[in-house]
C-alpha cells in the first residue's frame, strides 16, 4: 500500500468517525496543480451544532511534520467556537490520538 492509499483510509475512518457524532464534513477535494488541503492546512472540516473542528489527518506524529507545515496550522486563525486539530492514527491499536493545536 502506498502513501496516497494509506492516507486515504485513514481519511475515511475520520470521516467514519466523525459522522458517527452528528458532524457535517468537508473534505479537501484532490485536483492536479491545486494544493491538497483545505486552507493549505487541513484534511477534514467538521460542522458540528455548536462547533467548527478544522482536522489534519496522518500516521505520522506531529513532531514529524516539517516545520513549514507546522507553523501554517499553528498561524491559521482559530475563530470562536472551533478547534485546530491533528489526528493520528495509532496502527497499533486503530485509534486515533488527537491533539489539539
Amino acid at each position: 500500500m502506498n502513501r496516497t492509499q494509506k492516507g486515504k483510509i485513514i481519511e475515511q475512518k475520520a470521516q467514519a468517525l466523525l459522522a458517527q457524532e452528528g458532524y457535517w464534513i468537508e473534505k479537501a477535494r484532490r485536483a492536479k496543480f491545486q494544493q491538497q488541503d483545505l486552507f493549505g492546512c487541513w484534511d477534514l472540516m467538521a460542522v458540528g451544532k455548536k462547533e467548527i473542528r478544522f482536522i489534519q489527518v496522518s500516521s505520522e506524529r506531529f513532531s514529524s511534520r516539517s516545520r513549514a507545515d507546522q507553523e501554517r496550522m499553528f498561524a491559521f486563525p482559530r475563530p470562536g467556537n472551533s478547534s485546530k486539530e491533528y489526528w493520528r492514527l495509532d496502527e497499533k491499536t486503530d485509534k486515533f490520538e488527537i491533539t489539539l493545536l
